[in-house]
């Protein structure tokens, strides 16, 4: 405050601004706890899950505008809220197929220059809540096209 008050000494004093008051430090406001997930039952958690997954897999790899980055940058905010929260989606896309995951296979399509069943997309994500799963992945299995992979042509 010192070079507030020299440059109001050149003035008379019935003209002087007068420094503020010394304020006290705000206090540290605590931020009010989020509601944690707990209060949506699974169906819901599940489905908010699964649309933002649909909105961010339509937007990936493409050109986007302006507005289209902004709403990807807050989905993916979301999404990693709702990961720290304990929901976790997992996209099952070009992993191997096994007949006993937990996965509900909805079509098997003959796909060129595959060499083993493999998953060709997820139409719905495997979702998870903590350490339970609370919604099955739905995916489409590419086969070998007849005379690839191990001949058999059975899936």
């Amino acid at each position: 405050m010192t070079g507030f008050r020299r440059g109001q000494r050149r003035f008379p004093p019935e003209f002087r601004i007068h420094p503020p008051p010394e304020q006290p430090p705000a206090a540290v406001c605590e931020p009010e706890p989020e509601p944690a997930t707990a209060d949506l039952d699974d169906r819901t958690v599940a489905e908010v899950a699964t649309r933002m997954w649909r909105v961010l897999k339509r937007f990936s790899g493409a050109e986007t505008s302006r507005a289209q980055r902004m709403a990807i940058r807050d989905l993916t905010a979301m999404s990693e809220r709702l990961g720290e929260a304990g929901v976790h989606v997992q996209s099952h896309d070009g992993i191997s197929w096994d007949p006993g995951m937990s996965l509900q296979a909805l079509a098997y399509e003959p796909r060129p220059h595959l060499e083993r069943e493999t998953v060709v997309e997820t139409e719905r994500p495997t979702i998870y809540r903590g350490e339970r799963c609370i919604q099955f992945g739905h995916v489409i299995i590419g086969v070998p096209e007849e005379g690839q992979g191990d001949g058999t042509g059975n899936h």
